[in-house]
């Protein structure tokens, strides 16, 4: 094992065992820490505080300002990054783990020391006010980077265990009408998050909803019901004819549903689904999306015409809903539509791409029905 990669798994399972406490650092150092509380929507930013961590614990002479190697006494950060600290954060904090490197954002990607000039547009000022002084910190005032680390490590453990651990313990009534399972869900697809990825809570919910129907429905006997794609690898969901897809015993496509947030069928999105599964021998294709109307204002015509020529051409039977109703019909199919919600929490509670602002959403809603009044 390399020396980079050493040094963050020790820290790791360091504050895993004992945890960092804060009030070893100042309150100033204590309040520039907190920012790991804003990791999920600022992961280039949390993905360059660690790997600037690790660069000074592994070679103190390097001043870890200078994140590129043009610069006079500079090294590659980014370099750094892709082979040592994004993978080990695919492997422990998936969830803030960027594709390839922290510097593939413009935020960071900057051709200027992190100086407290830096002049990098992040997202959030408080962010960039802390990144800058943590590490103007550890180069002016000789602070402790381990330290830093290990905070920073703690505070991100808590963040991703504390809601899970409590939704994992989360047991609801056997007997749930549907109309309060559907207006859970409104209330979690359209809540305002602050967090990037709500689009891909219809999805799981409507693949919950999958899992259960293949067990209870005769239709889907036989068939195979594929694992969920990540929203993140654009590569290997660009292989993909929908968010959910359904296929037979030979492997063939037998159904699949594509879902759009907010953001209703237009014949556009139509002709392209068509392009997508237009090869294969699909039987019924699903467009569903969130939006209200479900279909845009002035194209139904278009978009009825369309439907019936690629029934006639192709012999797919191509179906568009909106998802509220659909999952209304869907939770009538199953044998307990209550289960609906322990396969949903669980998906969620799962999925590397859910925020942990969506658990905390979805933890407030589920309130009323887990303890009714």
């Amino acid at each position: 094992m390399e020396e980079a990669t050493k040094v963050l798994e020790t820290a790791y399972e360091k504050v895993k065992e004992n945890p960092f406490d804060p009030n070893t650092l100042d309150e100033k150092r204590r309040e520039w820490i907190t920012i790991a509380e804003t990791c999920e929507s600022q992961k280039a930013v949390t993905t360059a505080l660690i790997t600037c961590f690790i660069k000074k614990m592994t070679d103190q002479g390097q001043d870890i300002r200078l994140h590129r190697k043009e610069f006079v006494g500079g090294y590659s950060a980014r370099v750094f990054d892709t082979k040592y600290i994004t993978p080990f954060l695919k492997k422990r904090f998936p969830r803030i783990a960027m594709k390839e490197s922290g510097w593939l954002s413009r935020s960071i990607e900057q051709p200027h020391p992190f100086t407290l000039d830096f002049p990098g547009k992040v997202r959030d000022e408080r962010v960039k006010y802390c990144f800058l002084h943590i590490l103007n910190d550890i180069e002016e005032n000789n602070a402790d980077a381990e330290k830093y680390l290990q905070a920073l490590f703690t505070h991100l453990l808590q963040k991703f265990t504390e809601i899970r651990t409590i939704l994992e313990g989360v047991i609801f009534p056997k007997e749930i009408p549907i109309d309060s399972i559907i207006e859970c869900l409104k209330s979690h697809f359209f809540h305002k998050y602050s967090s990037a990825g709500a689009s891909k809570l219809p999805v799981i919910a409507i693949y919950s909803l999958y899992q259960l129907m293949m067990e209870d429905i005769t239709r889907y006997q036989n068939k195979t019901l594929k694992s969920l794609r990540s929203y993140e690898s654009p590569d290997i969901h660009a292989k993909a004819i929908g968010d959910i897809e359904v296929v037979d015993e030979a492997g063939e496509y037998f159904e699949v549903v594509e879902i759009k947030h907010d953001i209703p069928i237009s014949e556009g999105i139509m002709q392209d689904s068509y392009n997508k599964f237009r090869k294969t021998s699909i039987r019924r294709y699903y467009l569903l999306t969130t939006a209200e109307p479900y279909i845009r204002e002035g194209e139904e015509i278009q978009v009825e015409s369309l439907k019936q020529k690629i029934k006639n051409e192709h012999g797919c039977e191509v179906i568009i809903n909106g998802i509220i109703p659909s999952t209304k019909y869907y939770l009538r199919l199953v044998k307990t539509p209550s289960q609906f919600m322990e396969t949903y929490t669980n998906n969620l509670k799962e999925d590397k791409e859910v925020k942990g602002e969506h658990l905390k959403v979805w933890l407030d809603v589920i309130e009323a029905i887990r303890n009714p009044p």
